[in-house]
């Protein structure tokens, strides 16, 4: 019998799974990306998932549009240059920045079901870009 996979187990699966669909998801045919706060472009294994609300809000930790391929740099070094980054949102979608901000406010405790469930969904999801970039 396979051993059951912990909470924290999984939400540390989702992340790893969600970060490479997100940065995937956003890269043109030949792999590359644009950084939400530095335009610049990378290799999309190069960046990282930039959160704009921390993952430490888990209403918004798995929210697509919370979430862009960001540089190394911007994230890990210069906190998420958060200011930037909501400017760059506003550009995508007008209140999105300040819509996020209202949803982490609300308290999620995703179940152990849920948490599979988003599994399989962003694994699914990857698989189709993982075809589109022919990887």
């Amino acid at each position: 019998m396979p051993r059951k996979i912990s909470r924290k187990g999984l939400i540390n699966k989702l992340d790893r799974i969600f970060s490479e669909y997100i940065r995937k998801k956003n890269a043109d045919n030949k792999g590359f990306v644009t950084c939400i706060t530095s335009n610049k472009k990378y290799y999309y294994s190069e960046v990282d998932a930039g959160h704009f609300i921390s993952r430490k809000e888990m209403s918004t930790r798995w929210h697509e549009d919370n979430v862009w391929p960001q540089s190394r740099f911007d994230n890990r070094f210069r906190y998420g240059r958060q200011y930037v980054y909501s400017l760059a949102l506003e550009k995508k979608k007008p209140d999105l920045s300040k819509h996020l901000y209202n949803l982490s406010k609300k308290t999620v405790k995703y179940s152990i079901s849920d948490l599979e469930e988003m599994v399989e969904k962003y694994k699914n999801l990857l698989e189709k870009e993982n075809k589109r970039l022919h990887l």
